[in-house]
């Protein structure tokens, strides 16, 4: 009984790939019309075949396009390949299966799909050379969460976890486009071609064939026999002659044609002893700078260390006056390490009240605020190399004595406020009324063509400098992003007796 099941299985999955390989062939024997397969044609044509197109006219070029950027990025690029050629087996199993009936049993067919994923996602928390390609990538993979989706498994909607993780790709997209506009136009298409790949093309596909999640076959067979069957007829298939690459030169990581890779850097300077830090402490005798301030710690005390002098000490009554003064012992050095940057307290992430607080974290690519509604706000404190994605509609964002800090959001009621802040980066993809920047050292504010395009829009600024904004264009939009600076340089006069100032403005020579 079961050899007769896994015959019919391996026939049914023969004439899929058939319908795959060839729409021509399309009819199956008459004979086995309770086949799955035969029961799976019309899903076939609308869902496998769909994402064997989308494979072929969007994942390819793009794999061509990566042969310009960085090799470490080519290499993420490979496993990003691979997640998407895992999916394509994923949905080949479901055309045949029932759905399982344990959380399990999906998670096993899962697997090759999420270890993909994950090689994706440890390659981005490296950094590397090129630390804006593996984040795009890395958020951009997370949409083939979409199989996951269901009851208990957080996501709700298919289509709309698609673009909240291109949303978060976005932000470090924007940054590649910044970057290598009118430099490189390989990289460009490459970042537009994926932009393509994930929110127009798995976004419609999901959308029309998983609007809930993955689908299975209610008439089919339990999954187990579906993986088997599946991976017999992929093993016995012959593989395809793989094209041959195009002969382009990767390009070095460091952006300088034809340069070797740099040399990795050296070991680090052995700690200096007791002694060594003694003799670099100070130029003179005693024990350096460090002795003269501990002494002069004690205060008033100091003075207990005087002694009287005598007429017969006096200089003028020493016969040798050429001797040198000898020096004191000197101290052991106390030296007190402070590591500047650190947290001052522990990290932490919670809703208190009506206010998400996000505070002291280090180093964090993935902190997201969700479940949010438009009564509550955002403070974020004290987080260094991080970056927040909050999602859903809030009434107001704080950033305060943030460095490295990159905030994505959708939709503000009040204001976006950065305090005591230097190197940050804002990025909104609906609406926001006010931004403002205070005490702040290097702020890139990229905003939608919402804002831009709504007059009662501004941006405030106090004591702050190197602002930029950047105008994202549309999902549609073909055009580059338009970036404009923030004045800091005013120009005051009296006019009418009023003092009137204005941003000054430099022509060109």
């Amino acid at each position: 009984m079961e050899s007769s099941l896994i015959a019919r299985l391996e026939r049914a999955v023969q004439r899929l790939e058939a319908l795959g390989v060839e729409p021509s062939s399309s009819s199956a024997p008459a004979g086995d019309t309770n086949a799955p397969g035969a029961q799976a044609k019309s899903s076939e044509s609308s869902s496998l075949t769909e994402w064997d197109r989308l494979l072929a006219e969007h994942l390819t070029p793009l794999k061509i396009l990566s042969q310009h950027i960085p090799q470490e990025a080519q290499r993420s690029m490979e496993s990003f390949e691979n997640a998407f050629q895992a999916t394509r087996r994923v949905l080949e199993v479901s055309l045949l299966a029932k759905k399982p009936d344990s959380p399990a049993e999906l998670q096993s067919l899962l697997a090759p799909v999420s270890e993909a994923m994950g090689a994706v996602m440890t390659a981005a928390e490296g950094g590397g050379s090129c630390p804006n390609h593996l984040k795009v990538l890395s958020e951009a993979v997370g949409a083939l969460g979409f199989l996951a989706c269901g009851p208990g498994s957080g996501i709700t909607s298919s289509r709309q976890h698609v673009l909240d993780c291109w949303q978060s790709a976005e932000f470090f997209a924007t940054k590649l486009l910044m970057e290598f506009r009118g430099k490189d136009e390989d990289q460009v298409a490459w970042v537009r071609g994926l932009k393509a790949l994930v929110q127009q093309q798995l976004e419609q596909y999901v959308l029309r064939n998983c609007p809930t999640g993955l689908r299975f076959n209610p008439d089919g067979v339990p999954l187990a026999a579906a993986m088997s069957s599946v991976a017999a007829v992929t093993a016995s298939a012959p593989s395809a002659p793989a094209s041959a690459p195009v002969a382009v030169a990767p390009k070095p990581a460091c952006g300088r044609p034809g340069a070797p890779p740099p040399p990795p850097p050296g070991p680090p300077p052995k700690p200096l002893s007791a002694d060594e830090l003694r003799v670099e402490g100070g130029g003179g005798g005693g024990g350096g700078m460090s002795a003269i301030f501990k002494e002069l710690s004690t205060g008033e005390g100091i003075t207990s260390k005087l002694r009287h002098v005598t007429s017969q000490m006096k200089s003028k009554h020493n016969s040798d006056r050429t001797g040198c003064v000898p020096s004191a012992p000197s101290a052991p050095p106390t030296a007190t390490v402070v590591k500047k940057g650190q947290p001052s307290g522990p990290p932490s992430l919670a809703l208190k009240g009506t206010k998400w607080m996000v505070e002291n974290f280090s180093g964090r690519q993935d902190l997201v605020v969700e479940n949010t509604t438009p009564k509550q706000s955002v403070y974020v404190y004290g987080c260094t190399d991080c970056v927040v994605q909050i999602q859903g509609k809030v009434n107001a964002i704080s950033l305060d004595n943030c460095k490295r800090l990159g905030v994505v959001f959708s939709d503000v009621i009040a204001s976006v406020e950065a305090v005591n802040c230097s190197s940050i980066q804002v990025q909104t993809t609906g609406t926001v009324p006010t931004v403002t920047v205070e005490k702040t050292d290097g702020a890139q504010l990229y905003l939608s063509q919402a804002c831009a395009a709504n007059p009662n829009f501004q941006i405030v600024s106090a004591k702050s400098s190197s602002i930029n904004v950047i105008i994202v264009p549309a999902e549609n939009d073909p055009s580059d992003p338009l970036e404009q600076p923030i004045p800091e340089q005013y120009i005051s006069t009296f006019q009418g007796g009023k003092l009137v100032t204005v941003a000054a403005e430099h022509s060109g020579a």
